[in-house]
């Protein structure tokens, strides 16, 4: 049977940099509420950046919370009401 593929590691300044660029284009593309599988933000995005680069910046935006996944699709969290 034969090896299994290592995975890619990056250095963290680069990993963070990638993020950096990518974050924006992620965030405007949800911006109008429709929520959609990350199959369909790396397509829809393929043509600006890598898409490892765009896998990694969803994965993170979900991780920190700017991103909200429910059944296999993502969406921008639901803007909190401010107090009156």
């Amino acid at each position: 049977m034969p090896a299994s593929k290592p995975p890619r590691l990056w250095p963290s300044a680069d990993l963070d940099a990638a993020i950096e660029r990518v974050t924006p284009d992620v965030l405007s593309l949800l911006a109008n509420g429709v929520s959609r599988p990350e199959a369909a933000i790396v397509t829809a995005l393929a043509g600006r950046h890598p898409k490892d680069d765009i896998r990694c910046t969803v994965m993170r935006l979900d991780v920190l919370g700017q991103l909200v996944e429910k059944g296999g699709r993502y969406t921008l969290p639901a803007a909190e009401a401010e107090p009156s």
